[in-house]
């Protein structure tokens, strides 16, 4: 039940950040920025399953487990704090670049 509660935060988080990207990349910029963005999203998970892979030889894998989870939360509360637009974000009222 979670592995599919995941997957459709997954989900939906990938709609969102398609739609920034192509919202307020200008045109020039959309297919540099697309690939910045498929190795990122190819790139992100490898990394961690290197963290993952590195924290479990050493701690076990609960630790491994339970030290990702918090520091993905912590990631995300950090950069929310830092970063509060993409808190407020709205398509709604979202003015796309032109060029």
């Amino acid at each position: 039940m979670l592995l599919a509660l995941g997957g459709v935060a997954d989900l939906i988080s990938s709609v969102f950040r398609q739609t920034i990207l192509q919202t307020y990349a200008p045109d020039h910029m959309r297919g540099r920025l697309q690939g910045v963005f498929t190795v990122v999203v190819a790139g992100g998970p490898r990394l961690g399953d290197v963290r993952a892979g590195a924290t479990a030889s050493v701690a076990g894998a609960t630790a491994s487990w339970v030290g990702g989870g918090l520091a993905c939360a912590i990631l995300v509360i950090i950069v929310g704090l830092a970063v509060p637009a993409l808190l407020r974000y709205d398509t709604r009222t979202a003015v796309p670049v032109k060029g």
